[in-house]
């Protein structure tokens, strides 16, 4: 019998920090005009003990329904507002190596293909009920009865005592620990018991639980007072507004009626103003975990020019990405033209990449029986608008006629779970090493965002589960560089995903006197607000 360690577990399965690190977004860092966001914030602490009480405001752009059941929460976006009600088994370090949270141990055994976790003592959930194993039991076969990924390869729990369960693997899966470990978040069975209680509150085991809000405009989250960390939370309340529009929620930040402002690289010129003022402490992932690319996604699950892959390389072949970079991220973008970053472990350099080539994306119709053209839909939210428009005037070139359908968030985010979006969608995808994890969530018959809108050829399918059966670094990288160009391959591939445009680096600006918030630090989506204070 063969048990690995958690660490060694890592080590094994190729997702070291070093590996972690080499997938980072382009040398991101976090910094203000006067020197790193890290001593900004000890010069701060410094200057007294943490002080409890307050409330944080953070000014956020991207529309959300807050979630309080959390299967039905997939995607980053949703983690922001997860991570402050709920926790997971495991979460990340700055290096980006997997670390105790709800679990204080694991441990996998790789013949009888079982995970068994250690679980953390003396957790309740807010409303009082203890986190225990038949809690996390309970919680899986939610999230199975959802159809999540994340927890498909989970054939049986084993309640082993209140501290200790065995989760037994349908099959081998590098994939497994991470995805149950990180992408899981605990609910109190109560709550479960009863699903709309969860309809506009939270029951988890985090430092702050819902009291208030109103979907895709804010969400006030107060003090959890059953919190298993000695003395923490310090802050009362955390209120988050989102506001759109870049330009009113700049101004409304610099005006401090915000004391942290998420920033994405659809407000280039807000990032540069808010550089420029030299006052404010930026905070950037740096390890490369759930760092996120932006494209553009066709449904080729609906019969029509995008179910032929002909039509969605020669679609690759009409947008100048450079050009696009240039002209509305000023040139701030890091390009790639697959589902990682130049360098990292998984980044496929040999294959044939797409360059800007309007010729041939006319031949490559032509070859599909679309030589007068045809006309299609570009879905987008409001901030995307200008970039692309001038995306659909390169297609319109091409003779693919492009009418821009903007929607609200909320409907933005259904159409990625049930795929029932027509024509060519903005696609969010998270950067990271492990593609049988973070690509499966997309290609995967059921994965949760995009899956029902994608074909799912023999081909990439085998692939990916190839890459979760393998348990040797070298040969699971191997493979994940041969799914990049069975899909990214500019003459072969079947460009299920479109085009790749640019690698989203999302920024979190904030005022010196926010104190250990720890935003974006280990997996660019998440972070830990217990332990945030406010020296002011």
């Amino acid at each position: 019998m063969k048990r690995i360690s958690r660490r060694n577990f890592l080590k094994a399965m190729g997702i070291s920090a070093t590996a972690l690190t080499l997938a980072a977004c382009g040398g991101s860092s976090s910094s203000t005009a006067a020197g790193t966001a890290g001593s900004s914030a000890a010069s701060a602490a410094a200057t007294g003990e943490p002080k409890a009480g307050g409330t944080l405001r953070l000014c956020y752009t991207s529309p959300i329904a807050t979630p309080g059941y959390t299967p039905r929460a997939a995607g980053n976006a949703a983690i922001y507002y997860l991570t402050l009600s709920y926790e997971s088994l495991v979460s990340y370090d700055e290096e980006g190596n997997l670390i105790p949270n709800l679990a204080t141990e694991w441990s996998v055994d790789t013949d009888e293909l079982s995970i068994t976790w250690t679980l953390r003592e003396g957790v309740n959930f807010a409303d009082g009920e203890p986190f225990n194993a038949e809690a996390v039991k309970r919680n899986i076969e939610e999230y199975q009865a959802n159809n999540r990924t994340e927890t498909a390869n989970i054939a049986s729990c084993e309640v082993i005592d209140d501290t200790h369960i065995k989760m037994m693997m349908a099959e081998p899966n590098s994939s497994t620990l991470e995805s149950v470990g990180f992408f899981v978040y605990y609910m109190s069975p109560k709550a479960i018991d009863n699903p709309s209680s969860l309809d506009a509150a939270t029951c988890g085991t985090g430092p702050f639980q819902l009291s208030e809000f109103e979907n895709n405009a804010y969400a006030i989250y107060t003090k959890n007072e059953n919190y298993w960390k000695e003395g923490l939370p310090y802050l009362d309340s955390v209120e988050i507004t989102v506001v759109t529009e870049s330009s009113t929620a700049s101004t409304a930040f610099r005006a401090n009626e915000y004391d942290m402002y998420w920033v994405g690289l659809t407000a280039p010129t807000v990032l540069q103003e808010l550089d420029s003022a030299g006052i404010y402490v930026k905070e950037d992932n740096q390890n490369g975990m759930g760092v996120e690319s932006v494209g553009l996604i066709p449904n080729s699950a609906i019969d029509g020019p995008w179910a032929d892959a002909t039509v969605r390389r020669a679609m690759c072949y009409a947008i100048d990405v450079d050009a696009i970079n240039a002209a509305f991220l000023m040139g701030m973008a890091q390009t790639t033209d697959q589902w990682a970053v130049p360098g990292s472990a998984t980044y496929n350099d040999s294959l044939n990449h797409f360059t800007y080539d309007p010729e041939k994306a006319k031949s490559l119709l032509a070859e599909a029986g679309y030589a007068d053209g045809f006309t299609t839909n570009i879905v987008t939210i409001s901030g995307y608008s200008d970039m692309l428009t001038a995306i659909a005037n390169m297609l319109d070139e091409v003779g693919i006629h492009c009418n821009i359908q903007q929607v609200d968030g909320a409907t933005q985010n259904q159409y990625m779970k049930d795929g029932t979006w027509e024509g060519l969608m903005v696609h969010y995808a998270t950067i990271s090493p492990d593609l049988g994890l973070y690509m499966g969530r997309h290609l995967d018959k059921n994965g949760a965002y995009y899956a029902k809108g994608i074909q799912h050829p023999d081909k990439e399918m085998e692939l990916l589960e190839e890459i979760r059966r393998c348990m040797d670094p070298d040969e699971k990288h191997k493979l994940e560089k041969e799914l990049q160009a069975a899909i990214y391959d500019a003459e072969t591939g079947s460009c299920l995903f479109g085009r790749v445009l640019y690698v989203n680096k999302s920024s979190m600006y904030k005022y010196d006197y926010v104190i250990d918030d720890h935003a974006t630090e280990a997996f660019t989506a998440c972070w830990d607000l217990s332990a945030c204070w406010l020296n002011k």
